[in-house]
């Protein structure tokens, strides 16, 4: 089924778009940190890693689409990425009181970008584990 193996990345972009689109009167200022390693930077990066990540580890194992299970990096690369700019261009343009930033999508690209680097490591250290188990039977 498609929807099953996405389902935590799907719920994941619900967490994102509901955090990084409140309004920003909501939100508390903290100013004690320089502005590119703030602890709203780390947030973006922790988000979209999860984010990336979660993709990856669904396309990999859905069934419908023999593309999206090929290249799960592609798409969850491609699809944080878009996802980034849509959150960027609400937060300039549509919510009261935030205002999308270009540092704000870099951290969204970083953090999509080591998302996927964790799935691919995970995913490699997965792989080894069982063929050496198999190695043991």
């Amino acid at each position: 089924m498609f929807k099953r193996p996405l389902l935590p990345g799907l719920i994941w972009t619900l967490l994102i778009a509901v955090l990084t689109l409140v309004p920003g009167n909501y939100i508390p200022r903290i100013t004690s940190f320089l502005d590119w390693l703030s602890p709203d930077k780390i947030l973006h990066l922790v988000l979209f890693g999860t984010y990336s990540y979660l993709l990856a580890k669904g396309f990999q194992k859905q069934a419908l689409s023999q593309l999206l299970r090929q290249n799960p990096v592609i798409f969850s690369i491609i699809i944080g990425i878009v996802f980034a700019i849509f959150i960027e261009v609400m937060q300039k343009f549509v919510i009261p009181g935030r205002n999308g930033n270009v540092y704000d999508f870099l951290a969204d690209v970083l953090g999509t970008f080591a998302g996927v680097a964790a799935w691919y490591i995970t995913g490699r250290n997965e792989k080894k584990n069982l063929h050496s188990s198999k190695n043991y039977n």
